[in-house]
């Protein structure tokens, strides 16, 4: 569609706003004044834009200037004919366009317009053919772009179900421990220790006895009151010899009988841990039954 040239577009505008200025007489208010002179300047500034080729910022401007104007009778031809001048921008910069987001700006705005309109003159006022057209073909391709942008959207496989994991299994129960071997092991230990005590007071016994005897020996010549070196070495390891087998014989009983009581309460509380009881029915008999395991 050819689009009127600028010189008319504002003649026929000025116009119109000319037509609509109050007489002489009351004076318009200071309010409504700086309305139309935003409008007007709007307008002027949208028509540059567009013929500049900026045909989007061109529309939007001319919205922004028809914001100036409320919708009332006074005003409704130039806003309309302000809204065709946007049909026309809208539809040059968006030929060919298929980005829902761009499409989406003028079915909105267009829409918004219609929707004003409706309500201030109601549904028996028919608005402009033009801008009526474009909404509805605006809004069709904004459909059909956003059905075409949620085609090409990769499709999310649905998750696969696989079989349901089981908890790994319990590990295995580790048998409880027997308190008797403790005290068994403890016990024939001990009495080994105190076996071996008890062979250290023999050993030392002998020792005794064999260094008294060389010590006695006329041939060595031993005099207790004034030992010999070599007597002395002899009474040294005497003394020595004698005290491992006073520590043997001590040491040896205690232990030996540390030992025995720790294995006695050991394989009392094993017998223990091995004997149950069961109920015992006989013909004529009735009672329990003690049970055990060696």
């Amino acid at each position: 569609m050819k689009h009127a040239t600028r010189p008319s577009r504002v003649l026929s505008l000025l116009t119109a706003l000319a037509l609509l200025a109050p007489s002489p007489a009351p004076a318009a208010p200071a309010q409504d004044t700086k309305a139309l002179a935003a409008f007007e300047a709007g307008f002027n500034e949208g028509q540059a834009e567009f013929d500049r080729g900026e045909n989007l910022a061109a529309a939007r401007t001319w919205i922004a200037a028809a914001a100036n104007l409320k919708e009332t009778t006074a005003h409704r031809d130039n806003r309309a004919a302000v809204y065709e001048y946007v049909v026309d921008a809208f539809t040059r910069g968006l030929q060919g366009e298929t980005r829902p987001e761009a499409l989406r700006e003028a079915a909105q705005a267009l829409d918004a317009y219609c929707e004003g309109f409706t309500r201030a003159y109601g549904t028996e006022t028919p608005i402009s053919p033009k801008i009526v057209a474009a909404r509805d073909d605006f809004k069709q391709r904004l459909a059909e772009a956003e059905a075409a942008a949620a085609a090409e959207k990769p499709q999310v496989p649905d998750a696969v179900e696989g079989p349901e994991e089981l908890p790994p299994p319990p590990p295995d129960a580790v048998p409880a421990a027997k308190p008797w071997k403790g005290l068994a092991i403890g016990g024939g230990v001990m009495i080994g220790l105190g076996v071996g005590a008890a062979v250290v007071a023999g050993v030392g016994g002998a020792r005794v006895a064999s260094l008294e005897k060389q010590v006695d020996d006329p041939a060595n010549m031993c005099v207790l009151s004034m030992p010999s070196p070599s007597c002395q070495d002899l009474l040294d390891r005497g003394k020595a010899a004698e005290s491992m087998t006073i520590a043997g014989a001590v040491l040896a009983p205690l232990l030996a009988g540390a030992g025995v009581a720790l294995l006695v309460v050991g394989l009392k509380r094993r017998s223990q841990a091995n004997t149950a009881f069961a109920p015992a029915l006989a013909p004529g008999f009735v009672g329990l039954s003690l049970r055990g395991s060696f």
